[in-house]
């Protein structure tokens, strides 16, 4: 076998992995079928080690909001103001991708954009994201690049629990002249109804809507983390390894850290112990599959109990040092059990009961 490492998809978890192995003169096979990459995003990734220095490489930042507002049913439940010290970074995805896969290029990198047809090499990781699987695990969100007047420095997360889905509202550049504005929604896979709730919901909540641009994509919030599949010899990063934050659809930072968690076992074991390789890229990314977990948790528990609660009134009641901890990309297990043990949250859910 020839190849080193075969890729298969180049979003931001196969770019980010191409890009960190190509610095060590792997030869590296990567596909991909559409060269200008462009999908359907909020285009947010909050900050990390990795995330932060490859988003300063790339010269890809946008603006960087501090003002963050939490909703439930177009109510503001929450507010968190960083004070210049924001973990969110709005970013210019298409232009990130595009500096991740030139680097990786003039590093050596193949790149073949057509389709993987299960290519191997020695190692063969899974990058496609949504399009890895099956779509039953998946949802549709739909985005817009709207032309309006907003603050760049605020964003809005919109929970709709009864529908189980989020509308967002992102700065789109640092003049207050664009937004980023979507949402998605389970077992809503109806086009036509999507864009005419997201369209409705922008002519509510900004002064005027000039669409500018629309993307539509399946997003995996149900898969369970599947770092490695033995049966196939296959390694899967990102969104194709189940890591996204469900609660809020944030796939970005999860597909660099998971890649980037890849890249230092192949280096580590230079290819010659996959075994150790798959252990090592378990351990490694232990963080963001844990933070994964709970927030799929999270999630499901909403999605299997909001006929028994209402998960509006609870939701509204979730304290701000949670959702503090949430964005800022630190919430944990304790925070969980912390949470149970808050008065006004457990007298929201008692007083949910259905």
């Amino acid at each position: 076998m020839d190849v080193d490492v075969v890729i298969a998809g180049l979003g931001v978890s196969g770019s980010s992995l191409a890009y960190a192995l190509s610095e060590k003169g792997y030869k590296i096979n990567a596909y991909d079928p559409i060269k200008k990459y462009e999908k359907a995003c909020g285009e947010q990734v909050s900050a990390s080690y990795n995330s932060i220095n490859l988003l300063k490489k790339s010269n890809s930042i946008v603006t960087m909001p501090n003002d963050i507002s939490i909703y439930v049913n177009n109510k503001e439940v929450s507010n968190i103001n960083f004070g210049g010290n924001t973990p969110w970074y709005i970013i210019n995805k298409p232009n990130f991708i595009q500096y991740l896969r030139d680097s990786a290029l003039s590093n050596g990198v193949n790149i073949i954009y057509k389709p993987w047809n299960n290519e191997r090499g020695m190692i063969t990781v899974d990058a496609r994201g949504p399009f890895s699987g099956n779509l039953k695990d998946k949802i549709l969100v739909k985005r817009y690049i709207v032309e309006t007047e907003w603050d760049p420095n605020h964003v809005i997360l919109d929970f709709r629990p009864n529908e189980l889905g989020l509308y967002w509202i992102f700065p789109a550049d640092d003049q207050g002249k664009l937004v980023n504005l979507g949402g998605g929604f389970v077992n809503l896979w109806d086009d036509e109804k999507l864009t005419k709730l997201i369209i409705e919901y922008a002519r509510y909540n900004l002064k005027k809507v000039e669409v500018k641009n629309t993307k539509a994509a399946p997003l995996d919030v149900f898969s369970p983390y599947k770092p490695y599949s033995p049966s196939d010899n296959i390694f899967y990063v990102g969104e194709a390894a189940g890591l996204v934050l469900s609660i809020s659809g944030e796939g970005n930072r999860p597909a660099i850290e998971s890649s980037y968690a890849l890249a230092d076992a192949i280096r580590k074991h230079n290819l010659e112990d996959i075994y150790e390789i798959k252990n090592d890229y378990i351990r490694y990314s232990k963080k963001v599959a844990n933070e994964s977990f709970l927030s799929r948790k999270l999630f499901m528990f909403i999605t299997k109990y909001k006929e028994n609660f209402d998960m509006v009134n609870i939701l509204s009641n979730i304290p701000k040092w949670f959702w503090y901890k949430y964005l800022s990309v630190s919430l944990e297990f304790n925070d969980v059990i912390k949470l149970g043990s808050d008065i006004k949250f457990i007298l929201s859910i008692i007083k949910g009961i259905k």
